[in-house]
């Protein structure tokens, strides 16, 4: 048994655990943990925060103090050799004599990626990969794809009765507070939730993460016709709130909503393409989107394939009549579920 590779995956696991403490807060930056370590001993941890804050190496050889010089670090994406918000990590790994470099990914970013690398050991640092399991880490998934094309990683979330209506049952949820509370988890990992209008007229909600209670993430309607009325809970500020509407929308309504602090971006009518609001969400600079309903807004996404992921929540109850989504019903018709509580629950990746 090879015991210092154990401990090296361990390393890199715990850099890992602490990366997903940024779940939501770091913007469209990817989400980095960092540890420095010392004759086995953990002597620096970080991780990032938020968006224009110090970089995870930076905390944890901060933390470290003067203890770094020939110590190793262990971070779960490659470090930065740009600057940004803040200046390029590489500098601060190299200031700190640290040793060896411990990376589980390369950063897809093409003005990084491999040259961060490529810094370090020039300057003698050794750098050594190690992914901690055999399945890459999905910490970043997100991350990948807005880097390399602008537009936001696509998550759906669909609620089902077992005949695969998404209404037309009795009472305003139709699974159960397990799954609930798995939707609210989600929603604390998203830099924004989406909904159409007709969802907010229906059901009056707040898209918060109440239940977890960890970040409420930006909240974005459809509404060309801008019918979203000023006291809606979506439009609660504790939160980024951004609405699409028409530009011939009524100037009025913008105005109103303008000055509650909301942001109204032009659409180009009332089908507008989904890769074309990807780009504009992208614009915005929203890296991971959770598209919420309802089923006009899910079929678009569908029938355009412009989403990433599929998760599909189906109640052991039955409706009858209601909102149908057929596309999703079939993407999931092979699928083996988990089951959370009573409820069965469908994760697919549309590039599976």
């Amino acid at each position: 048994m090879d015991v210092s590779r154990d401990n090296d995956r361990y390393y890199m696991q715990y850099a890992m655990t602490l990366a997903s403490k940024g779940w939501g807060q770091t913007g469209v930056n990817p989400l980095v943990g960092a540890l420095v370590v010392r004759d086995g001993v953990i002597i620096g941890r970080g991780f990032h925060r938020r968006i224009g804050e110090a970089h995870a190496e930076v905390l944890a050889i901060t933390e470290a103090g003067a203890d770094t010089r020939g110590a190793d670090l262990y971070v779960n994406l490659e470090p930065c050799c740009t600057h940004g918000y803040t200046p390029p990590c590489v500098d601060a790994i190299t200031r700190a004599g640290i040793k060896r470099v411990f990376i589980a990914e390369t950063d897809p970013n093409p003005a990084v990626e491999g040259k961060s690398i490529e810094i370090l050991r020039r300057r003698n640092i050794e750098v050594i990969f190690l992914n901690p399991s055999t399945q890459p880490s999905g910490l970043n998934l997100w991350y990948k794809k807005y880097i390399m094309t602008k537009t936001p990683f696509v998550t759906m979330k669909i609620a089902f009765t077992n005949d695969y209506r998404i209404s037309g049952f009795e009472g305003k949820y139709v699974t159960s507070m397990t799954s609930r509370r798995y939707v609210h988890a989600l929603r604390s990992r998203v830099g924004a939730v989406l909904v159409g209008i007709n969802t907010v007229l229906a059901d009056n909600p707040f898209l918060t993460d109440r239940l977890i209670g960890r970040h409420n993430p930006a909240r974005i309607i459809l509404d060309p016709d801008l019918k979203i009325p000023l006291n809606a809970n979506v439009l609660a500020p504790d939160a980024r709130r951004i609405v699409f509407a028409k530009a011939d929308a009524d100037q009025t309504k913008t105005a109103e909503l303008q000055e509650l602090g909301i942001e109204v971006v032009h659409l180009d009518g009332n089908r507008h393409p989904t890769a074309d609001l990807l780009r504009k969400i992208g614009m915005l600079k929203i890296g991971w989107t959770l598209v919420e309903g309802g089923g006009e807004t899910f079929n678009n996404f569908l029938q355009d394939k412009t989403y990433d992921e599929l998760y599909v929540f189906v109640a052991p109850t039955t409706a009858g009549k209601g909102i149908e989504v057929p596309l999703a019903s079939t993407i999931i018709e092979k699928e083996e579920p988990e089951f959370i509580g009573e409820d069965r629950l469908y994760h697919v990746y549309r590039n599976n």
